[in-house]
């Protein structure tokens, strides 16, 4: 990379946690930028000026109403999708969604397709495989290195006629991505929880792009859906209207009580994202920081690995291990004391994990890095 500190950390970017707090490398729920939980402590109390918290609006008031429309306007303005889109709210997470998805969508003697790269979309087609006819289409689970790297185009199968193709846009626990939407014929479907608004996307190759809350969307309880009108409209009509997809895009996320807190703060995560630059601005942003330690992983003599492989690494998720797991503990503890936090890897993978979601600040990744390094000469 060719960015300096100086030029990414520019802005609204946060730089360092205010006194008391740490760099919360958490996967989720993840690091947010101060402003925004500044104005959410704010309206808690009062929002608006109207007298009310937050937590206390009612859904059918007019202040909720505004807040709703701001939420869906700015996240279709970071999406960069015309009125040809849907943009609304779903209560639950991405898993939630996995399990909505099929039953929208795939009917009695019918298919849908899954690309496998990792433990999350291993569970969006096993979730998917309890109620309906499904496959994958790329069994990242059979490389020799399981779920190394993510498929090349043409690499994955199209059932013919399967009914949509899902994939994960970057995979959290094993610390890969992919740098551009699958070539397909297929409905695609995205699964963008970690990686929403964290660079340029093209949201018009995809039929639908769901992302939970907690990562770069703030709080959890809720997910983002851009989603295709027409594609919405083909979704079964035999289900009740709290599990139709379309039903909630056609009542404005209102279809019953919503998650309003979580919608508010997705609001203001998304207004955030545009006010430091967009995804643009913020991809920048997050390759100099994941560089810093993706260098510290190369640079250490083969103290550090990891098994992604180099082209496909995530710029999110920087996992990392030592030769032995006793190592990765002490890691573990003795970064705490130089305030980093969150660090322990995924059960699944083991090792280390450092997630540097859009509003993680460059310092700490650069803290990390030299902590690394240190680590590294004395173990």
């Amino acid at each position: 990379m060719t960015q300096t500190a100086a030029s990414v950390t520019r802005t609204l970017f946060p730089q360092t946690p205010s006194k008391g707090r740490v760099y919360n490398f958490s996967a989720g729920p993840a690091c947010m930028p101060e402003c925004v939980l500044e104005q959410i402590r704010e309206e808690l109390i009062d929002c608006r000026g109207g007298g009310i918290g937050l937590l206390e609006l009612s859904h059918r008031g007019a202040l909720y109403d505004a807040l709703n429309n701001e939420a869906e306007a700015a996240c279709r303005k970071a999406a960069g999708v015309g009125s040809d889109y849907a943009v609304f709210f779903m209560p639950g997470g991405a898993t939630m969604q996995f399990g909505l998805l099929p039953l929208n969508f795939v009917g009695e003697g019918e298919t849908a397709a899954y690309i496998d790269t990792s433990i999350w979309s291993y569970k969006a087609y096993t979730e998917a495989a309890r109620c309906r006819t499904v496959s994958i289409a790329f069994d990242g689970r059979a490389l020799p290195a399981k779920y190394a790297r993510v498929p090349k185009n043409g690499e994955f199968t199209e059932p013919k006629g399967a009914k949509y193709l899902l994939y994960c846009q970057n995979n959290t626990v094993e610390g890969t991505t992919f740098w551009a939407p699958p070539e397909t014929s297929l409905p695609l479907i995205g699964d963008a929880t970690s990686d929403i608004f964290s660079r340029p996307w093209d949201f018009t190759k995809h039929a639908m792009i769901l992302a939970a809350g907690q990562k770069n969307l703030g709080a959890s309880g809720a997910s983002l859906i851009v989603a295709r009108k027409d594609f919405l409209a083909s979704a079964t009509q035999k289900l009740p209207q709290i599990l139709r997809f379309e039903d909630h895009a056609n009542a404005r996320s209102i279809l019953n009580t919503p998650p309003t807190f979580a919608v508010r703060v997705m609001g203001l995560m998304a207004e955030w994202t545009l006010k430091v630059g967009g995804p643009e601005a913020i991809a920048k942003n997050n390759a100099y920081k994941a560089n810093l330690i993706w260098n510290a992983v190369d640079n250490s003599g083969g103290f550090y690995s990891w098994p992604a492989e180099t082209w496909c690494r995530s710029h999110l998720n920087v996992c990392f291990k030592t030769p032995k797991p006793e190592l990765d503990a002490k890691f573990v503890a003795e970064a705490e004391k130089h305030g980093l936090f969150g660090l322990l890897g995924h059960r699944e993978a083991g090792g280390m994990r450092a997630s540097i979601y859009n509003a993680f600040p460059v310092k700490g990744c650069e803290i990390l890095a030299d902590f690394m390094a240190d680590f590294a000469r004395r173990a």
